[in-house]
């Protein structure tokens, strides 16, 4: 393993590490949000479906390090920014809406990272190159 290689693996890991603190603190937080803010309970249950339960579907991948699950989750983590944004504009809501928009906007930019440092450290600098080592050109 040569020194640049080391580097990115060690900066990888690092992205990895800020992205599944992130991901997880947005998938403990979210609920409780999405929970006080819905009055009627059938809309709790409704939003909870909506904007939450996608998240859940990521979590084993992200255990696992796969950095397939780390590329498709930057697309879900739109769904509780979304929702937080929205409410970002309410007093008494803006200080949960802030942290799940700061919390998913983090999450985004760690798993690219991750991603990114993961395919340098294996010696992939390019789309072709990436290509030709899953064998599809």
């Amino acid at each position: 393993m040569t020194d640049s290689t080391n580097i990115h693996l060690k900066k990888a890991l690092r992205a990895r590490l800020i992205a599944v603190a992130s991901f997880v603190a947005t998938v403990i937080i979210l609920p409780f949000f999405i929970w006080f803010n819905h009055q009627h309970p059938v809309m709790r249950w409704i939003s909870l479906a909506i904007w939450w339960a996608p998240l859940l579907f990521a979590l084993p991948g992200m255990f696992k390090g796969k950095t397939y699950t780390y590329g498709w989750t930057g697309f879900i983590i739109l769904l509780p920014f979304f929702y937080a944004f929205y409410f970002i504009i309410e007093p008494d809501k803006v200080v949960w809406s802030s942290i799940l928009v700061v919390l998913s906007v983090l999450y985004f930019l760690a798993s690219v990272s991750y991603v990114k440092q993961y395919a340098l450290s294996q010696g992939i600098k390019t789309n072709a190159e990436a290509k030709r080592a899953k064998g599809i050109e």
